[in-house]
Parts: C-alpha cells; sequence; structure tokens
C-alpha cells in the first residue's frame, strides 16, 4: 500500500504507522497522501490512538524525536526500579529488561558479564558484590542514556571496535559539524573456541559481527573502521588463517576501509574506548617492538629453515622453509635470517630483534668476524640491505637451548612431506638467495635476494625465489618481473631444427622457481609466427600490456587506490578480498590449492602453450586444461574462456577430432502429388558375380507409390542407364518431372545429361559422401539386398534367378508409408498372389462366374483409385512428418557462413598412405563460397581452386584458425 512513500515520509510495522515531516509546513501534505491512499483500500483509523502534529512519538518501543532515537523512558525506569534479584527467575527478566536496551548500552556485554555466568549451566543461584556493582554501573549509566542519531543518505559512517577476553563489541557512528554522535551500539559475547583467537581474529570478528548485524546500514553508506591494528593488512595478508580469508571474502561486499584511530570528538565514544582496563583484553599499543628467532639447519636428508616471529601482543607467526639446493650449515642460517626479514618487511613491521644462535653470522654482521668466503660476502651484505630497511633492527647471538622452537621448524622443513597440508606450511626455496657466479666475479650483488636479470638478447637465463612476504612500497623492488618458461618452437623439416634449451618444469609448489631460457637466434632459420592472441572478456588482447587485470588489484592491496566510480570501487574491493600480494607478486586464494600466481599476457600464453602442446601436454580439452593450470599454481580471470578457445583452435586436435554424426540441419522430406512424377536412382554392386555373369543392379523407385524397377547389368555405363530409361521407364510409365540420383559417373557424364535435356527431366544430385541425400533409394537398396540375402543359401551366384521374386513380394506387400502397396496404387487393385492359386479365396472363385458384376467393380474401383491416392499421400506426408520431428530431436545447429573456413571428412581415398589408424580424420582446410541450401555448401581451396561437387554439412567441420 505505501510502497511508494516508505522511508520518505513513512514508517509502517503491521498496525503501527507513523508519518514524518522535517519541516512542519509539509506535515499536512503529507497526512493527505496517507489518508487518500487509506481510503482507497477501505481502511479506517482509531482515533483515540492516533496522535497529529506531535514533535516526538513512540515507535517500534523507541521514542523518536528531532534529535534521534530515545530508549523508551518506561523501559528504563522499569530497569532502574527493579531491586537485586534472588534467584535464576529474577535474572532471566534482569537480562530480558537489559536486551530491549542493548542498542543503547556501551559494551553491554561486558557490563552484563556477572548476570551471564549466573544463568550459564545448572550452577546454584549466588548473587555477590561483583554482580550488584556490574547492577548498579547499569544503573547509573542509564541514567543518562544516550542519544543514537540518525544517518544521512550516502553518509560516511564510522565504526569503533574493542575486545576482550569474553566479548566483542562495536559503535557505529556518525559526524555532524565536527562531532561524532552514535548510531548504534553492538555487543557480542564470545563462544569457547573463539575466545581462543588471537587480538587480530577477535578484531575481525568484531567488524564481522557488526557487518552482520548492521547490514542495512554497511549496504547503503561507506564505512571507516577505526583501529590502531593492521586489519586491512591482516585481512589481504598471505599467511591469513581459513576463517580471516573466510571474513576478507564475506566483508568484500561492503565498502569498507580501514583507517588508524584518532582521538574520539564525543564523551560517549570516549567512554567506549576507555572503560575496560587494559588487563580485560583491550589492545594498546605500547611497544612496536617485533621479535624474531630464526634456525638452519643441513644434513643428508636436506636443508631447512625455520622462523619463528613474535608480535608486541605476544602472537607467534612460523614458518618452516626446504631448501632446494645443497647448503652448508652457515648458508642455511644466512637463508633463515633473510627469509624471517622478508616476512617481517612484507607485513610492515618497523622495530625488530632478531635472535639467532649461529656465532659465525652475529659476529660477520656486528664486524668481528670477516667474511673472506665470497658467498659469505655475499649473504651478509644481503642481510646488511635488508636491515637497512627497518627503522630498528638488532641481531642478538641466543644460546641453541633458547633456540628450540626454530630449531625445530627447521628440522620439520627437511623431515616432513612438503605438499601435507599442515598448520605450519612446508614450502620451498628452489635457489639462493644469492648469485654464486656474480659473487665470484665481483663479490656484489645486485640485490639483496637474487640476481636481477639485465636485457639480452642471448642464451642468458635468470633464477627468481618467490618468497610468502609482501611489499609495502612499489620502490622497493625485491623480485624482478615473473617470466615462466618459454615453449619449444615447432620444427619447420628434419633439415631445419632450431637448437633450443630444454624447458624448464613447471613447479606445483609456492615458492616457484622460474627459469628463462631463451632460443639461439639464427638467421637462416625461418622466424616463428607471432604468439596466438587470447582475447579477453573485455575484447582487449591478453599480450596487451596496457591492460593488465592484476594492476587494480595490487594497487588497492598494497596502497588503497580505488576507482572514482563508486561501484567499480564496490566491486573491486569484493575482488580483491580474495587476493593477496607474495613478494610483488599477486595470488589469488585457492578453496583446494592455498596460492594461485596471477598471470597475464605472454606469461598465459607461454603457460597454455606448454601445457597444451608441450613436451608433457595432452592436448586436453578446454576445461581439463584450465583446471590442469589452476592445479599447477596459475589463474587469470578469463582462465577456463581462454583455455576453450586455445584448445578449439588448436590445428591438431581439430585435424584429429571425432567425426561427427549427429545431424546439424533439419530433415528436408522429398515428395510426389502423382505416380512415376519423380523417381530416385542408383547402382547396387558390385554383387557376386552371378551364373550369367552380371553383378551389378541398377534400381529406380517411385517416390509416391514406391514402384521399383530393377535390371542386372555386368557392368554400368551412361548408355546402359540411358537404354534403361527409355526401354523401362519413358516408354512404360511415361516421362517422369525429377530423376534424383548421385554423383556416379554414369550419371553426370554429358551424354547422360544431355539426353535428360531433351526430355525434359530434370536431374538432381545428392551431396557427395552423403547417401541420405538420396534416401529413398537407399531405402530400396537395403530391401533388395536384404530379401535376396533370405533367399539365397550357399549358392551365392543365384541371385539374379531370385531379382524378379525378390521384386514381385516388394511391389505386393503394403508400405508404412503409404498403407498401400505399390501394385495396388499403380494399377488400382491388387495383384493375385500364389497363395490365393492354392487357397483360392472370393476373388478368384466367384467373382470369374459372373463377369459383368465383375466388370463393374472394376471400373468402381478405377472411379475411387484418385481418392485412395490422396488418402496416401496424406498418410506419406504424415509419416515424413514424423520422421522429421525424430530426426530433428537429436539435431545441433552447427550454422556456417560464407567465408567460414572448414574441415572436410577425410574418406577412404583421401587418407594419409600408410597412416592406418593413426591417421587424420578430417583434412583441409577449405573456405566455403557459396551456399546453395540449408547444410549444402560450395567449397575452395586455400590457393583458390573450387571443388568440383557441393558439400553437406555433415562432412564438414568449422575450423577455427
Amino acid at each position: 500500500m505505501f510502497a511508494e512513500h516508505l522511508g520518505k515520509t513513512m514508517e509502517v510495522y503491521i498496525d503501527d504507522m507513523l508519518v514524518k515531516s522535517l519541516k512542519k509546513f509539509e506535515h499536512i501534505t503529507h497526512l493527505e497522501q496517507c489518508f487518500k491512499i487509506l481510503n482507497e483500500f477501505g481502511m479506517k483509523l482509531n482515533p483515540a490512538k492516533c496522535s497529529f502534529g506531535v514533535p516526538s512519538g513512540e515507535f517500534l518501543g523507541y521514542i523518536v524525536t528531532e534529535r534521534g532515537i530515545e530508549a523508551n523512558p518506561n523501559q528504563i525506569n522499569a530497569f532502574l526500579t527493579m531491586p537485586s534479584p534472588r534467584n535464576i527467575k529474577e535474572v532471566q527478566r534482569l537480562t530480558g529488561r537489559i536486551a530491549v536496551l542493548n542498542r543503547f548500552i556501551s559494551k553491554s556485554t561486558d557490563k552484563c558479564l556477572p548476570f551471564y555466568q549466573i544463568l550459564k549451566g545448572n550452577k546454584k543461584f549466588r548473587w555477590d558484590d561483583q554482580c550488584e556493582a556490574a547492577f548498579g554501573q547499569l544503573k547509573t549509566y542509564l541514567t543518562t542514556p544516550p542519544i543514537l542519531s540518525k544517518p544521512e543518505s550516502d553518509e560516511k559512517l564510522y565504526l569503533y571496535i574493542s575486545v576482550s577476553n569474553h566479548s566483542v563489541s562495536g559503535v557505529l557512528v556518525r559526524e555532524d559539524r565536527g562531532e561524532q554522535k552514535p548510531i548504534f551500539y553492538i555487543s557480542k559475547s564470545l563462544t569457547s573456541p573463539e575466545t581462543r583467537y588471537t587480538m587480530m581474529e577477535k578484531l575481525a570478528l568484531a567488524v564481522v559481527i557488526s557487518a552482520r548485524k548492521l547490514r542495512p546500514y554497511f549496504q547503503s553508506h561507506p564505512i571507516e573502521v577505526l583501529t590502531s591494528h593492521p586489519l586491512r593488512s591482516i585481512l589481504h595478508g598471505p599467511s591469513q588463517s581459513g576463517r580471516l580469508a573466510k571474513w576478507a571474502i564475506e566483508l568484500s561486499e561492503y565498502d569498507i576501509e580501514y583507517k588508524s584511530r584518532t582521538s574520539a570528538k564525543a564523551q560517549v565514544l570516549a567512554d567506549f574506548l576507555t572503560e575496560l582496563p587494559l588487563d580485560d583484553g583491550i589492545f594498546v599499543e605500547t611497544d612496536s617492538t617485533w621479535k624474531l628467532h630464526v634456525d638452519g639447519s643441513s644434513s643428508k636428508q636436506g636443508s631447512g629453515i625455520g622462523i619463528r616471529l613474535e608480535t608486541p601482543t605476544k602472537e607467534i607467526i612460523e614458518q618452516s622453509f626446504r631448501l632446494m639446493f645443497p647448503a652448508s650449515n652457515n648458508e642455511a642460517e644466512y637463508e633463515a635470517l633473510l627469509a624471517g626479514l622478508r616476512v617481517a618487511l612484507a607485513i610492515g613491521v618497523e622495530k625488530i630483534i632478531a635472535y639467532c644462535d649461529s656465532q659465525l653470522i652475529v659476529n660477520q654482521f656486528a664486524g668481528d668476524y670477516e667474511a673472506k668466503a665470497p658467498r659469505m660476502e655475499a649473504y651478509l651484505l644481503a642481510v646488511k640491505k635488508l636491515a637497512g630497511k627497518f627503522k630498528e633492527f638488532k641481531l642478538v647471538r641466543i644460546p641453541r637451548g633458547e633456540n628450540t622452537s626454530a630449531d625445530a621448524l627447521a628440522a620439520l622443513a627437511f623431515t616432513s612431506d612438503p605438499e601435507l597440508k599442515r598448520v605450519i606450511p612446508v614450502e620451498c626455496i628452489s635457489s639462493r638467495s644469492i648469485s654464486v657466479e656474480e659473487t665470484e666475479n665481483d663479490n656484489s650483488l645486485e640485490d639483496e635476494h637474487f640476481e636481477t636479470p639485465k636485457p639480452s638478447s642471448g642464451n642468458e637465463s635468470s633464477s627468481l625465489v618467490v618468497t610468502r612476504s609482501r611489499i609495502k612500497s612499489q620502490d622497493d623492488e625485491l623480485t624482478p618481473p615473473l617470466e615462466l618458461p618459454k615453449r619449444k618452437p615447432r620444427r619447420k623439416s628434419k633439415d631445419q631444427e632450431v637448437p633450443i634449451k630444454e624447458p624448464s618444469q613447471i613447479e606445483q609448489s609456492l615458492p616457484v622457481d622460474v627459469k628463462v631460457q631463451e632460443t639461439i637466434e639464427d638467421p637462416d632459420i625461418p622466424s616463428e609466427p607471432e604468439p596466438r592472441k587470447f582475447i579477453l572478456k573485455d575484447n582487449t588482447s591478453a599480450n596487451d600490456w596496457r591492460a593488465d587485470w592484476r594492476v587494480p588489484i595490487k594497487n588497492f592491496i598494497l596502497n588503497g587506490e580505488l576507482p572514482s566510480n563508486k561501484w567499480q570501487a564496490r566491486k573491486l574491493k569484493i575482488i580483491s578480498a580474495k587476493y593477496c600480494i607474495i613478494k610483488e607478486s599477486l595470488y589469488k586464494r585457492g578453496v583446494s590449492d592455498p596460492y594461485l600466481l596471477c598471470i597475464f599476457g605472454p606469461e598465459i600464453e607461454i603457460v597454455t602453450s606448454e601445457v597444451h602442446e608441450g613436451l608433457c601436454g595432452s592436448h586436453s580439452s578446454g576445461r581439463a586444461m584450465a583446471f590442469k593450470i589452476k592445479r599447477l599454481g596459475y589463474f587469470w580471470p578469463t582462465m577456463i574462456s581462454d583455455c576453450i578457445d586455445y584448445a578449439k583452435r588448436c590445428k591438431k586436435c581439430q585435424m584429429h577430432a571425432p567425426l561427427i554424426h549427429q545431424p546439424s540441419e533439419i530433415l528436408s522430406s522429398i515428395s510426389a502429388p502423382y505416380p512415376f512424377m519423380r523417381w530416385s536412382m542408383d547402382i547396387v554392386g558390385p554383387m557376386h558375380r552371378s551364373t550369367r555373369g552380371v553383378q551389378y543392379l541398377l534400381v529406380l523407385t517411385d517416390y509416391f507409390s514406391k514402384w521399383i524397377k530393377a535390371e542386372a547389368y555386368i557392368s554400368i555405363q551412361d548408355s546402359v542407364v540411358k537404354t534403361f530409361l527409355w526401354k523401362h521407364i519413358i516408354c512404360r510409365y511415361g516421362v517422369p518431372y525429377e530423376i534424383v540420383t548421385d554423383n556416379g559417373p554414369q550419371f553426370i557424364s554429358n551424354d547422360f545429361e544431355d539426353f535428360c535435356s531433351a526430355w525434359g527431366i530434370k536431374l538432381s544430385y545428392s551431396t557427395p559422401r552423403y547417401p541420405q541425400g538420396n534416401g529413398q533409394a537407399e531405402a530400396s537398396n537395403k530391401t533388395i539386398l536384404t530379401n535376396l540375402k533370405k533367399r539365397l543359401n550357399a549358392r551365392k551366384g543365384g541371385w539374379y534367378d531370385e531379382l524378379q521374386p525378390v521384386l514381385w513380394a516388394y511391389r505386393t506387400t503394403p508400405r508404412r508409408a503409404t498403407g498401400e502397396t505399390p501394385f495396388s496404387l499403380v494399377y488400382g487393385m491388387e495383384a493375385v498372389v500364389p497363395a490365393e492359386l492354392n487357397v483360392p479365396g472370393l476373388r478368384r472363385s466367384e467373382a470369374p462366374l459372373n463377369e459383368e458384376s465383375n466388370s463393374k467393380l472394376l471400373e468402381d474401383v478405377l472411379d475411387t483409385i484418385d481418392e485412395r491416392r490422396d488418402q496416401s499421400l496424406i498418410r506419406l506426408q504424415n509419416y515424413q512428418q514424423l520422421t522429421a520431428r525424430y530426426y530433428d530431436s537429436k539435431l545441433k545447429n552447427r550454422p556456417l557462413n560464407v567465408g567460414d573456413f572448414v574441415l572436410r571428412r577425410v574418406f577412404d581415398n583421401t587418407k594419409e598412405e600408410g597412416a592406418g589408424k593413426l591417421g587424420i580424420n578430417w583434412e583441409g582446410p577449405y573456405q566455403i563460397t557459396e551456399k546453395i541450401r540449408n547444410g549444402v555448401y560450395r567449397l575452395q581451396d586455400l590457393d583458390g581452386n573450387p571443388v568440383q561437387r557441393p558439400w553437406n554439412i555433415i562432412n564438414l567441420k568449422k575450423f577455427y584458425c
């Protein structure tokens, strides 16, 4: 009823209606609109329950005024006048009255915690001093309850969050003329598992609970979460827990920003932020120094490193790495320290103390020991460069006994399966953090983590170690651009072999080691064509680096950059919740796989070509290839569609594709309105040579009556066909209008075409290699051969003697299509068969005795022959419709147009010599030059030479290039 006014001038809840106006002079107009709707629906109001023109009023249990939403005084008085509970029932009544006022009470769960503990389990009632104190504090608080404000449309709102050992709380506020006013207070007690969450997880939970409780506000307003903790980095971090990833996706629906908390601008908010003492779990930043324990270990089984990072709030981050290269104990210790520092930098640590039990490393860093070996000098330089990125850094040596945790993590790396999913993930570092070759030459490093590749056209190679860390500044270039293995180019011939290096294997684990190997250029060798371009969903080529889909996501995660458009920004936030940055590379969090490396442009071409047709490629289908790429650890948004397109355009896959048997065009039926108008003609043979030396049959079938005329010959040339038509068709049944035949040489010769043209006979040819185009002839051939085989025993040469009895049996048998025998449709009556001679019927015994009556009956039959033929024609058309309906039910449309490239089915005369079962199924490509009719096309090869005959679509397949 009031849909167009709800939220604007009216609020309705069941039978409670409120008409509201911001300006006094508008109120009469709004009331008139309400009364008009009430009159339309015949509704009446009770004057005793109506109030008009009031500045404030009660709605849904709250007092609504121009200042905002206030608590109902009756509800507050009911609580304030309540005595201290004396039993469980009264405690339940107390919590019920508090629940009504929850939205006005800051941190209501913490204030009511003593009451809730009384109601837990089957405890005996005990009202102690703590309960009485909490009861008194609540009464004091509710003597001056806060007034909740109403937000304006599209106004930015602010969320303050707080956590304790037993609850999470929040308050949603708006800013009005520099003053922050509360909109809603939220509080939730923690379950037993939730109390064991880390501080960061509790803070994230507070945001999630607030979003669920205040969903309408979060959906219609941009929200700023004000906190002194790096919540956004934690939610988008690579080492987050499963629940954090789930919460990040859930919160991505809303327009949420995370900002540092400033001073509160209202006393009620200051109370919210300072009510709980520090020992109750309020996280206040006192010391921002982090502690890092590292250790490396090397043995015959392998090498591993372990890091243990401790936050200022005593939270622990543990990580274990397996070294995929031989390393000494000292090298492993250095790798552990470098990995730990990279992780610390990735999560934004500024002050850190590193603890190590290696005397050599600590003293070399302090300058007490000299790094003589080139590797040690390179490692030392790398550590110093990383240490310089912190505001405060200190390296301390500790006894081995105080470093047991990191030592256990290092041992875990090379003693357990790195593929095993654990709480502490075991991953791999595939190459050294220093370049051995470079240190031997000039004892210097281009970068503290890896050798920075320089532009080169030679066959140089570079390596990259991707670690689980994130870089905050784009100026800190810790990793080069990602390059994947290049595919081996196809060889032109045995004499033209391109010398290449073996492509490196794509690793399934993260981090990955990526080797770049280039082919040796030779001016005498023809260059390969440009790699196929992928067309993305936004019609942008994947090789176009200007449209890198990863850039907006990385900019948002690293710098918080958003598009100016509101909805694009919201969409980007939702998408970015599923991604994280690891060593300046974008990774997507998978469901079945932990992290998927996001790739673009040439990287997509390299991965898809290697997986589809590389050394280990299986030319799999598009979807299978996409899932295989995902299992290898790669991702891009249009992966499935691009892989389907790539597999669809693969020439080898198209050449060896299965043959097509499913119809692609609707069935076109051919019929004739009267006998002997249209004939189908075909040759059967060669058959077993008969006793008279013949082995071929020339068969013609009338489309209307299904009458078959056939003769046997030793061989059949165009002259034989002309003689047969003249003697057995034209001279006996008249000149036909049309003859349908295939493309046999006897039927397409110039002499035969001239003969038909002289007699005014229309010649229609079916398409090559498509017997269904002359289906009537094929059906007749099948019937003749089937009956001949049933009449013959071991003497196969006697088929000629059985031909006429077979034809007679066919002509005197009713056909399903017409419901009549061919003989009766031609001559108007049924033929006398041998059965009537052996057992005389009425026609054989009585009719000859009365010739006059018999003649009269024959005349009546001949007079009604046209009616019978018309009925047969109707039955024939119904039969053809049923057949077409069944045929068309299996149809799969494959539209082809002029200009399209197609492949043609390979037949025995066109298959590869000596290929056997390994030969291709399709040849070509050819180009369509003309559409004769539906499903029939004229072709030409790539040189422009036309194919002699048109081809049916059942033998064609679209070629994608």
